[in-house]
């Protein structure tokens, strides 16, 4: 009866250890804030392409507003967001166009590799667009994490 008890209380706490976890980032997992950040950020409008880099602590680089980018890359690490993190394959997105436009974004960010494609594919490209359009030096699109305005 004990070896049955102490199986149940095992698996109870596996049980509630699974529930409990976070399949997100937490700001643990995220990358430090003592490491380099530069990134290179090339925007392609279907017609030209517009290439800047962009380095944090201190914001600088060829980006037309290094302080607006580094301050939404801040936000999101604060908030435990990967700024970079693709739309997952098995998400359910509206099927609407945005137009043309990719971007990617390669480089560093707080010491880890950064490999990234926006697009405006369907809805939710769209929303990644607009949440990172202070990264991508762009007018237009919603406000960044933390409500930092592009």
């Amino acid at each position: 009866m004990r070896v049955v008890a102490a199986l149940t209380a095992v698996l109870i706490g596996l049980v509630l250890s699974s529930c409990t976890s976070d399949s997100g980032d937490s700001p643990d997992d995220l990358p430090s804030a003592d490491l380099n950040t530069q990134l290179t950020v090339v925007v392609d409008d279907g017609d030209s392409q517009k290439e800047f880099d962009v380095t944090c602590d201190p914001a600088g680089g060829s980006h037309p507003r290094p302080e607006s980018a580094c301050e939404f890359l801040e936000l999101a690490a604060e908030s435990g967001k990967d700024p970079f993190e693709m739309v997952p394959a098995d998400a359910v997105c509206s099927s609407i166009y945005g137009g043309p436009e990719t971007a990617t974004v390669e480089g560093e960010w707080r010491g880890q590799p950064v490999d990234a494609i926006f697009s405006r594919d369907n809805g939710c490209e769209i929303a990644r667009w607009d949440n990172a359009v202070a990264l991508l030096a762009l007018s237009g699109g919603a406000a960044a994490p933390g409500g930092i305005e592009p």
